[in-house]
C-alpha cells in the first residue's frame, strides 16, 4: 500500500511539474493503472479542473477503495454541485468508513448544494450514516436543517442524538437552541452531557441555567 501510495504521490507532482494540459490528466482517468488513475484524480483536482466532473463521479463507483476515496477528494476540491447528489449516495453505501469519511468532507467543501442531500441522508437506515449527516449539516451551519435535526433528537441511537446536539450547537438558531435545552434532562447520561457542554458555550448561559432548573424537577 505505501509503495502504491508514493507513485501515487510521485504521478501527481509529475504530471503537474511538467505543465501538463488539464486534458490529458482527464486522459489519465481512463487508465486500466489504478495509480495512474489516482494521480490523474489528484492532478485534476488541484487543475479545478471542472471537465473532469463526470468521469470523477463514475469513479466514485469504481472497485478499489483507493480510488473511491481519490474521486471523492478531488470532487470536493474542485466543488461541483453537479458532485453533491452522487457523492451523498455513494456515503449513503460506502462499506469502508475511511472512504465514507472522504465523501462527507467532500460534501462539506461543495458547501450549499449538499444541504439537501445531507438532509436527505439524516433519514438513512444506518446510524452511522444519519449521524454523519447531521455532522455535516452542522459544518455547514444550514438553518434548513434545523427541524429535521431537531427530530434526530428522538432517535433511537445515542451517536445521533449526540450528532445531532453538536450540529444544533453550531448552527445556533434559537430554536435548535431551546430543542438542545429540552435534551439536558435526557436520561441518557451522554446524551445529557453533550447537551449540557452544547450549552456551555459562551451566549447560551441563560439556555443552560434554564435547563438545569427545569432538570430539578424531575426525579432522578
Amino acid at each position: 500500500m505505501s509503495e502504491r501510495l508514493s507513485l501515487v504521490t510521485f504521478l501527481a507532482v509529475l504530471l503537474v511539474a511538467c505543465g501538463s494540459p488539464a486534458r490529458k490528466a482527464r486522459v489519465g482517468l481512463d487508465s486500466p493503472d489504478i495509480s495512474v488513475r489516482i494521480a490523474a484524480a489528484k492532478a485534476v483536482s488541484q487543475a479545478g479542473d471542472e471537465k473532469a466532473v463526470p468521469k470523477l463521479i463514475c469513479l466514485l463507483k469504481d472497485e478499489d477503495a483507493d480510488m473511491r476515496r481519490a474521486a471523492a477528494s478531488a470532487l470536493g476540491k474542485i466543488g461541483s454541485a453537479d458532485a453533491a447528489e452522487p457523492l451523498a449516495e455513494m456515503y449513503k453505501k460506502e462499506e469502508y468508513h475511511d472512504v465514507a469519511r472522504a465523501a462527507a468532507r467532500a460534501l462539506v467543501k461543495i458547501g450549499e448544494p449538499s444541504v439537501e442531500p445531507f438532509i436527505g441522508l439524516l433519514r438513512s437506515v444506518k446510524a452511522d450514516v444519519r449521524a454523519g449527516a447531521a455532522w455535516g449539516l452542522g459544518r455547514l451551519e444550514s438553518r434548513k436543517a434545523v427541524e429535521p435535526l431537531i427530530r434526530l433528537l428522538d432517535d433511537r441511537d445515542e451517536d445521533v442524538r449526540i450528532a445531532a446536539i453538536y450540529a444544533l450547537r453550531r448552527i445556533g438558531n434559537k430554536r435548535g437552541m431551546d430543542a438542545i435545552a429540552r435534551e439536558v434532562q435526557n436520561q441518557d447520561e451522554n446524551v445529557e452531557s453533550a447537551a449540557e457542554k452544547a450549552l456551555s458555550g459562551r451566549g447560551y448561559e441563560s439556555q443552560l441555567n434554564k435547563a438545569r432548573r427545569i432538570i430539578r424537577r424531575f426525579p432522578r
